[in-house]
């Protein structure tokens, strides 16, 4: 099983309420899903508080969760028009500047083969300070030879 990180992006959705988007990239030889979901929790750049510092940074948190705390079990299938329906209401009324990497996304749910999306883990997975990110929304995006993590979120 290989995972490679090919990129990343940012999306900066609005300033004043710091919402933004954070995709990241993988070359993905997996043998199945919950092999590749297994790789990307591993992965060094799975250890992201996603408030702060630079990706893989922070090996213990994964946005507002201890990352011992992530399973595979965690991510469930949902179709792409609900990912982009949960993006489309998280995001409000973004600016224009913005919208045409939003459609993007939006494209990139519609193009994978299956969408998983993190549950809410609750407070009980939640490290010491993961309160500070307002909102937290978690997609894998899994396409041939390809994953991609769609993470919505705002502090």
């Amino acid at each position: 099983m290989s995972l490679t990180h090919t990129g990343n992006e940012f999306i900066n959705v609005r300033d004043g309420s710091y919402q933004w988007v954070w995709l990241d990239h993988y070359r993905l030889a997996a043998v199945d899903d919950q092999d590749a979901l297994a790789a990307m929790i591993d992965h060094e750049l799975f250890g992201d508080n996603h408030a702060g510092g630079d990706p893989g940074d922070d090996p213990t948190r994964h946005g507002p969760y201890w990352r011992d705390r992530v399973r595979t079990a965690d991510y469930e299938p949902v179709p792409a028009e609900a990912a982009e329906s949960v993006l489309r209401t998280w995001a409000v009324t973004p600016p224009a500047e913005v919208l045409d990497d939003l459609h993007a996304t939006y494209r990139r749910l519609h193009a994978a083969e299956r969408v998983y999306r993190l549950r809410d883990l609750g407070t009980e997975a939640q490290h010491d300070w993961g309160w500070v990110l307002d909102s937290f929304e978690e997609f894998v995006l899994i396409g041939p030879g390809t994953l991609t993590v769609v993470i919505a979120g705002s502090d």
